[in-house]
């Protein structure tokens, strides 16, 4: 195995194991709270879900640009966040919890898969937003995860949120 090989199994593997994560904390969520608001200030359990299913839609979209040759057009860029995650919570809130949790897994499987078939050598890919394919990844992915999986836990223990951007 190259060391790129080695870098983006590693990098499945932290994906996966930050998902598992975020799961196991959404089971301390009580099937009557999952639509309650105060998880993330205003928002519910299926919120964040939907929001967690978005980027990771948003990170497969990067890695399937990458691979075909279009990495250029990855123009995302941090300032479009605040707008992205409102149009995410608007819809969201038609959504029940099980077309929340199938779209985050969905979602999930899709951009893990993405991963795993990824050439290795694209991780150093610089992308349009001047990230590269991995920061992309973390970012998007197992960083995110652990990010809210830590907001749920704070919620039920009443412990500070966790710093960090949605």
């Amino acid at each position: 195995m190259t060391s790129s090989e080695g870098r983006r199994h590693a990098l499945v593997e932290d994906l996966e194991a930050a998902r598992a994560r975020f799961i196991a904390a959404l089971t301390d969520v009580e099937p009557d709270l999952f639509t309650v608001p105060g998880l993330m200030e205003t928002w519910s359990a299926r919120d964040l879900v939907e929001h967690v299913a978005f980027w990771s839609d948003h990170g497969a979209d990067a890695l399937e640009l990458a691979a075909a040759g279009h990495g250029a057009d990855f123009e995302y860029d941090s300032s479009q966040t605040d707008a992205m995650n409102a149009e995410t919570l608007r819809g969201a809130s038609t959504l029940t919890y099980g077309e929340v949790t199938k779209h985050e897994q969905v979602a999930f499987e899709r951009f893990r898969d993405d991963l795993a078939g990824l050439d290795p050598s694209l991780l150093d890919l610089v992308l349009g937003n001047g990230d590269t394919v991995e920061r992309v990844i973390r970012y998007d992915g197992p960083d995110h995860y652990d990010e809210h999986t830590g907001h749920i836990r704070a919620w039920f223990t009443g412990e500070d949120e966790p710093d960090g951007d949605a």
